[in-house]
């Protein structure tokens, strides 16, 4: 059982890139030797997150970042006693610092062999939303693949995000120079929202509830709709490094996430950024009937 200090209020810091903080959950025994009296056992919790900006669940604001993740992430880590800190990373390098320990957590990820080598996979898991390839408005009428193979094999050109993975069937075709020669990668959605409006790839595939905002705030709601093709409905996790955190500390995280999901504190965070008005004339009916409960248990 890792021990966190219970006489301080934890202190969440927003960083940049570059700047890192380990973990560090060691109880510190102090032992009187002439009267044989050990003090009670304190210890220094601080996580490292990544965050990037990444809505619903990551938002950038005047020197704060709120969304589900980093909101849910950081009531979590105070109900622990645990100090968290923020680090702005890109997707790719996220994993690299996960791996070397030098990042301690990382969400929204999804479970692949190769991350089971450095990662600790916790339990309980957030609320999914499935992966979509989005595609232009101009070209629904055409679009009639059922799979991302079919519809590379037509010549499509499909825009990604570096070392993400969306799928099963997307990891394989990747693994395929005669697939991955039809695929455009880059580090920054935000650049492959841009290329598919300017026609330069043919689709992109991204989590619904961050394409419908992200879309809608660069003003391309007119130009970039969802087509029939779910991509992915798999699960999303948050991990550890296994570098820089004891396995010990994830079940008291899945502890505590439980809670929050029984309390109602989970569920009113979450409708804070899914529920708006202007999520909802796109909203899939599961969201639609999540979005209908009240967020705290009756």
């Amino acid at each position: 059982m890792y021990m966190a200090k219970n006489d301080r209020v934890p202190a969440t810091k927003t960083l940049r890139r570059g700047i890192f903080c380990a973990v560090l959950c060691k109880a510190t025994v102090l032992v009187v030797s002439m009267f044989a009296f050990v003090a009670p056992s304190f210890a220094e919790c601080n996580i490292t997150l990544r965050w990037d900006d990444d809505p619903p669940y990551f938002i950038a604001q005047k020197d704060h970042v709120a969304g589900i993740d980093a909101d849910v992430i950081r009531e979590a880590m105070g109900r622990l006693n645990c100090n968290l800190s923020l680090v702005y990373l890109p997707w790719a390098r996220a994993l690299v610092e996960l791996r070397e320990g030098r990042v301690d957590m990382v969400s929204g990820a999804y479970h692949t062999p190769e991350r089971e080598n450095y990662a600790h996979y916790a339990a309980t898991v957030p609320m999914a939303s499935p992966n979509l390839l989005f595609i232009r408005s101009s070209d629904t009428a055409e679009f009639n693949h059922v799979g991302l193979r079919e519809a590379l094999d037509s010549g499509f050109r499909l825009g990604a995000q570096i070392n993400v993975s969306y799928s099963a069937e997307y990891d394989a075709l990747v693994s395929d120079p005669g697939y991955r020669k039809n695929i455009e990668f880059t580090s920054r959605r935000e650049s492959l929202w841009r290329m598919l409006a300017l026609n330069r790839v043919d689709g992109v595939i991204a989590d619904k509830l961050t394409a419908m905002h992200e879309i809608r705030t660069l003003g391309l709601a007119s130009q970039i709709t969802q087509s029939s093709l779910v991509v992915s409905d798999k699960t999303p996790y948050y991990i550890f490094s296994e570098e820089s955190v004891s396995p010990q500390f994830v079940p008291d995280f899945d502890r505590v996430l439980d809670d929050m999901k029984r309390d109602g504190s989970y569920s009113a965070i979450v409708h804070r950024y899914v529920c708006p008005p202007v999520y909802m004339y796109q909203a899939s009916p599961d969201i639609r009937e999540f979005c209908s409960r009240s967020p705290i248990p009756q």
